[in-house]
C-alpha cells in the first residue's frame, strides 16, 4: 500500500501518457486497489475538474469491466493545487498524503515528477522539507529529459544526489 504523487498532474505529459498508464497498471493488476494517487500542480481546480481531465485521455473505456474498473481508479485519485517554489504547497500536499495514508494504513510514499527540468530541484527540495516520510520508503522517480544538455543534467543530477539516496 502506497501513496503516490504525480507532481506535474495537470500538465501534458501526465495527463497523455502517466495517468492513462498508471490506469493500464491497474486494470491489469500492478497496483493496488488500496494505492492512493495525489495529483499536485500549480494548476488551481477542484477534484472533480481533476477527474475529468485525467479520465478524458483514458482510452479505450468500452466495456462494463473497463468502466467500472475506471470508476475505481477515479476513486483512488485525489488533486491539490500549489507552486512549485514554495513550502505552502508543499505542506498542501503533505496534509493531503498523510489524510489517504490514514485511509489506507500506509506509509511508503512515491513522488513521480511528471515536469521540466527547470523544476525538478526545487521539486525536491519541496518534497524532502515538507513531504519526506520516516516511517516507511520514499521513491522518486524523475521523468525525463533530465536536463537541456550534458552539463545541465550533470548539474541535476548533483543536486538531487545531495537529498536523495540512489535507492530512493
Amino acid at each position: 500500500m502506497t501513496a503516490s504523487a504525480v507532481l506535474g498532474a495537470s500538465g501534458d505529459l501526465a495527463k497523455k501518457k502517466t495517468f492513462p498508464a498508471l490506469f493500464g497498471l491497474f486494470l491489469n493488476g500492478h497496483i493496488s486497489p488500496k494505492t492512493r494517487i495525489v495529483g499536485y500542480a500549480r494548476t488551481k481546480m477542484d477534484r472533480p475538474e481533476f477527474l475529468k481531465r485525467v479520465s478524458q485521455y483514458i482510452k479505450n473505456v468500452n466495456t462494463a469491466k473497463v468502466k467500472a474498473a475506471l470508476a475505481q481508479f477515479l476513486d483512488q485519485c485525489t488533486y491539490v493545487a500549489g507552486p512549485y517554489d514554495q513550502d505552502s504547497g508543499f505542506l498542501a500536499l503533505e496534509q493531503e498524503v498523510q489524510r489517504v495514508e490514514r485511509d489506507i494504513k500506509a506509509h511508503d510514499r512515491l513522488f513521480y515528477m511528471a515536469l521540466p527540468p527547470s523544476v525538478f530541484i526545487p521539486v525536491a527540495n519541496g518534497l524532502k522539507k515538507n513531504c519526506y516520510t520516516t516511517q516507511g520508503a520514499n521513491r522518486l522517480i524523475v521523468e525525463k529529459p533530465f536536463g537541456m544538455d550534458l552539463e545541465s543534467s550533470r548539474v541535476l543530477s548533483k543536486a538531487l544526489g545531495a537529498l536523495y539516496r540512489e535507492d530512493e
